[in-house]
């Protein structure tokens, strides 16, 4: 599965934080570096193993421990129309 940015979504970065609108929500959010990070690699499609690939290339982190965390981080971005999941063609 390939994760990608909701186009409703409006968002701009804070030195190095993430500020979220979703216009359909009409509510705000903000993310923390790593959070962030996530929302920057997400301007383009990717799937968890890339995300996961990535950032446990820039961070310090257990593979394992990165995974558990994207995958809720995500979970809870789709759960709030924030980030879609695409088609696996996509």
């Amino acid at each position: 599965m390939r994760y990608q940015i909701s186009q409703d979504v409006l968002f701009s970065k804070v030195d190095d934080e993430v500020i979220l609108m979703s216009i359909e929500a009409d509510s705000y959010f903000g993310l923390d570096p790593v959070g962030s990070r996530i929302w920057e690699l997400l301007e383009q499609p990717a799937t968890l193993d890339e995300l996961v690939g990535q950032l446990t290339a820039e961070y310090e982190v257990a593979e394992a421990e990165c995974r558990e965390d994207a995958a809720i981080f995500i979970e809870d971005m789709v759960a709030r129309g924030l980030i879609r999941a695409l088609d696996a063609a996509v």
